[in-house]
């Protein structure tokens, strides 16, 4: 376990607006920062960092939390892995409680850092092979000094080579103290059929490691050298827990700071590809791994940019069998420019051809919008055919359709008109009948807006909605943590009163996350509350911390908006909060019992149960009112 001492450094070090930016682009908005949530597909920004109080909060989604519980659900961390990604960013050394052996360790690790401490030893592997060994120096550092690779290069992407040895790898990992189950699944060994030996998955290949965005290796990228090899050219590493090929894009950790400083995205096939255009000053640039491309590479483009420019070899009929990954682009909501490389040349070799310069401002002459060029493409031989030209015009009309955002649209339709002759109103008719037929969904009104920031000043919420439990139970927890040590009386705090006030009446939680948190609070005698939820290891109590600071408190949803209720600086207001909350809870416990004395007032049978029921409903409907007389609550149904 680590040491708290370890955890207090590492949430005083960690600043949440550096955490979240390496995953999320992020724009000043007033005293916070908003960007893209990266948990939910949107497309006006919702997401929300407050670095002074060190949390953020997606008003679409709902999630929330600090830089630790980020990291949990961005990589799917658990607590302790959390902490540690967060101690290696900062360099906070990690302590803990009981020293253990690496075995130990490693045995105690769940599936997800087991994969991953391994893959990165066999990164490290891989590249002291390369580097170091004879066999990797003279095949592998060859080819990449062949393909005109620098050495500060090769260690930017940290490439490697795997010995031409059926198990030499593996033979050193279990050695090393690897586990063969881990190392198998992670793709980096086999075994054999019928026997207890494996044998190394990338075996002679020169190694290109793919890593997430946070910068851990996931998998790999191998590929054969011996030009007769009756295999496949590149090998990939198959799925894993960690590997998701449809949510991973080649060079994305050394492109990202890149990608959203200049707002533009190239997009391309091969590892090489970004390796050569990295080396040449071109770092804004990743690639599909020779995958078609997926929604979730999409997104991860769109956490930092949301212009795209595709990189096409030149070569006519492979750029038509994958135009696809166009509508998809536009469909995620990106804007997308094209361009295309003469016959037989790629990013890599025409980079090299040209020389770096040339190449740069080749990408800035030759940058096209998708009309222009998917139109000359199609039409590319059959220019003077209208039939042929109806069909490119369709065609281009069906991509246009995915565009969510009707005003990108509405440009597009222009320069249609103006690409093909025809009336804007065609084109239109058009792409209304494709949104019809394929039932695009309008996402222009699907935008959220995000709530008030907490300030001390009571903001009511103008609605006619009921007060749900939800509220109620959350503005008992915020009256707790922001008022929760100050004096309520001569003898108790107001958490004590709170405490010993709701268990006298038998009060409880229909919401489990408010009780546990509940719960918590009561075991605590601290003034920092609320920096203690906020830190707390338990996502469902911070997630809750984080909810409530976000939202603007509220009395009753009718107060302001039909009474012209004068609301009151909440810390000039604390005990008479305290007592409305505490009764809000009572009236709703009494509400329930009314419930259900009602439904028993109709199911009577005799005169006595009848006036029974009718004596208990008046005398309870007495009490709610004697509550909301005490209190000064206004109850509406």
């Amino acid at each position: 376990m680590i040491k708290h001492e370890t955890i207090d450094k590492i949430f005083r070090e960690a600043r949440i607006e550096d955490v979240v930016g390496e995953f999320v682009t992020l724009k000043k908005r007033g005293v916070n920062l908003l960007g893209l949530c990266p948990f939910h597909n949107e497309k006006s920004p919702s997401f929300t960092v407050t670095a002074a109080k060190g949390i953020f909060k997606c008003f679409g989604c709902g999630k929330g939390g600090n830089a630790v519980t980020f990291i949990m659900e961005h990589e799917n961390y658990s607590y302790p892995e959390a902490l540690k990604w967060l101690a290696q960013k900062y360099h906070i050394e990690i302590e803990e409680d009981l020293d253990k052996t690496i075995e130990e360790s490693k045995a105690e690790n769940k599936e997800r850092e087991s994969l991953l401490i391994a893959l990165q030893w066999a990164a490290d592997y891989f590249t002291d092979n390369l580097l170091n060994k004879e066999e990797g120096q003279n095949i592998g550092l060859s080819y990449f000094e062949e393909r005109g690779f620098r050495n500060d290069t090769i260690k930017k992407f940290a490439l490697g080579y795997c010995m031409d040895a059926w198990h030499d790898f593996a033979d050193n990992a279990i050695k090393s103290g690897y586990l063969p189950a881990y190392l198998e699944k992670a793709g980096l060994i086999k075994q054999k059929e019928n026997s207890q030996e494996y044998f190394d998955f990338f075996k002679g290949r020169v190694m290109f490691p793919i890593q997430n965005l946070a910068g851990k290796v996931v998998g790999f990228g191998g590929r054969v050298l011996q030009k007769d090899a009756k295999t496949a050219k590149y090998l990939n590493s198959p799925e894993s827990e960690v590997y998701h090929k449809s949510d991973v894009l080649y060079g994305v950790y050394q492109a990202k700071k890149s990608i959203s400083q200049l707002d533009n995205c190239y997009l391309v096939e091969g590892y090489t590809d970004v390796i050569t255009l990295h080396q040449s000053g071109i770092e804004n640039v990743v690639a599909s791994s020779g995958t078609s491309l997926t929604d979730g590479q999409i997104k991860l483009i769109k956490r930092f940019t949301e212009n795209v420019t595709v990189l096409y070899d030149g070569d006519s009929a492979g750029i038509k069998a994958s135009l696809r990954g166009i509508d998809l682009l536009l469909a995620g909501g990106l804007n997308v420019k094209v361009v295309k490389f003469p016959d037989g040349e790629d990013p890599d070799s025409y980079c090299k051809k040209i020389g770096d310069e040339e190449f740069k401002e080749y990408l800035q002459k030759e940058r096209k919008d998708f009309i222009t060029f998917k139109s000359k493409l199609l039409l590319e031989g059959n220019e003077g055919d209208p039939i042929a030209r109806a069909e490119v015009m369709r065609n281009v009309a069906a991509s246009v359709a995915k565009i969510p955002d009707h005003l990108k649209r509405e440009v597009y339709i222009q320069e249609c008109e103006k690409t093909f002759g025809f009336a804007a109103e065609m084109f239109a008719k058009e792409i209304a009948q494709v949104r019809r037929n394929e039932k695009i969904k309008n996402d222009d009104q699907q935008e959220y807006a995000a709530k008030p920031a907490f300030t001390n000043v009571q903001v009511p919420l103008i609605s006619d909605k009921p007060i749900t439990d939800e509220y109620i139970e959350k503005d008992l927890i915020r009256v707790m943590f922001e008022f929760g040590n100050l004096s309520f009386n001569d003898t108790e705090t107001v958490n004590k009163y709170i405490f010993r006030d709701l268990k006298d009446s038998e009060i409880t939680f229909e919401l489990k996350n408010i009780e546990k948190c509940f719960e918590y609070i009561v075991t605590i005698d601290a003034e920092n509350i609320e920096e203690l939820l906020i830190k707390h290891p338990d996502p469902e109590i911070n997630s809750l911390a984080v909810d409530i600071l976000n939202a603007a408190p509220i009395i009753s949803p009718h107060w302001n908006s039909r009474y012209e209720v004068d609301i009151k600086p909440r810390e000039k207001s604390y005990k008479q909060d305290t007592i409305k909350v505490i009764n809000l809870l009572k009236i709703r416990k009494v509400d329930k019992i009314l419930s259900v004395l009602q439904k028993d007032l109709k199911s009577s049978t005799t005169d006595e149960e009848v006036q029974n029921n009718q004596m208990l409903i008046m005398h309870y409907k007495k009490v709610i009112k004697e509550l909301c007389d005490f209190s000064g609550t206004v109850v509406i149904k």
